[in-house]
């Protein structure tokens, strides 16, 4: 074998492993920077809890944080699944129950005809009654399926109302003032227009900010109720109805994954694109340099063995 043949050979080879160990260090490197998910919320959002009762009669276990005590304007929305003898009786009663805490039915639906083999309410409870209220809620399932509470804060918006409306009354006593000390008709219809339009600033903020204190001040709670089914499968509770949607929901779930996965993956694929360009490059000019290296290495050598 040629032995001129055999270094170059290995040359080669040395040199391929060394720029394919470079170009991996750079992909160990950017892959993770790359990939990181950045997402940021213009709400903060508090999930609570998303329970599966276990055991029937007491709705089992209810272990979620349902006030939060660190001052902050919070609007807060639950939803609850259970599973009950007769959604229809259930539904009365968790109206009364509303009623009697000073709260209120907000929309109420019923399914599967007379029967009624399921339904879906929604109500507004005062935040200090909503433990209890739930607590008695969960009691008229066979069993509680899931439970959940998710709060946004909202403190920022209403400290924004709050000083919008004292800025405008403050105008409003300006104004006030000012008219009372016009002399002519022409200031007297001036300052009234100007007082009529802080007054119609005023009602707008009012309105806002009392629609968003309704909303601090109760909690939208969200029930939904399935009838507990007669059929017994090798002596358990068989809820095919119920399954399927349990299984249709997830579905629907997966799917919204996979296309948040795929927008993800085309927005990223420039930054991808602009990453292997910068590999490549890398690898290029590395080999380059130990090619360049290789050859004064070897020339010096060959150079030895003539002398």
């Amino acid at each position: 074998m040629n032995p001129q043949l055999g270094v170059l050979t290995n040359r080669h080879f040395w040199m391929g492993v060394a720029a394919t160990f470079i170009v991996g260090v750079l992909v160990a490197m950017g892959v993770p920077n790359l990939m990181r998910t950045h997402m940021s919320k213009a709400t903060r959002n508090y999930a609570v809890a998303e329970l599966v009762g276990a055991g029937g009669g007491g709705g089992g276990d209810r272990d979620a944080v349902y006030a939060f005590d660190d001052g902050r304007k919070m609007v807060r929305t639950a939803s609850m699944d259970l599973l009950v003898k007769s959604p229809k009786e259930a539904s009365e009663k968790i109206r009364l129950l509303a009623a009697q805490a000073g709260g209120f039915l907000t929309s109420s639906e019923t399914y599967g005809g007379e029967s009624a083999s399921s339904a879906s309410m929604a109500i507004r409870i005062p935040v200090d009654k909503f433990e209890l209220i739930g607590a008695e809620i969960s009691k008229l399932g066979v069993r509680v399926e899931s439970e959940k509470l998710e709060a946004q804060d909202v403190t920022k918006q209403y400290v924004d109302l709050s000083a919008r409306l004292h800025n405008f009354h403050a105008q409003e006593a300006q104004y006030l003032g000012i008219l009372k000390q016009a002399k002519t008709v022409k200031d007297t219809v001036e300052v009234s227009d100007k007082l009529n339009e802080v007054r119609s600033q005023i009602e707008q903020q009012q309105a806002e900010f009392d629609a968003l204190s309704k909303q601090v001040e109760t909690v939208a709670l969200t029930i939904n109720l399935h009838a507990e089914a007669d059929a017994k499968v090798f002596g358990l509770h068989w809820r095919p109805l119920y399954q399927l949607k349990i299984a249709a929901r997830d579905g629907i779930d997966g799917i919204g994954d996979y296309a948040a996965a795929m927008a993800s993956f085309v927005f990223y694929v420039p930054a991808i694109a602009l990453w292997l360009a910068t590999i490549l490059l890398c690898a290029v000019v590395a080999w380059r340099i130990l090619s360049w290296a290789w050859r004064r290495l070897f020339v010096r050598l060959k150079t030895q063995q003539s002398s």
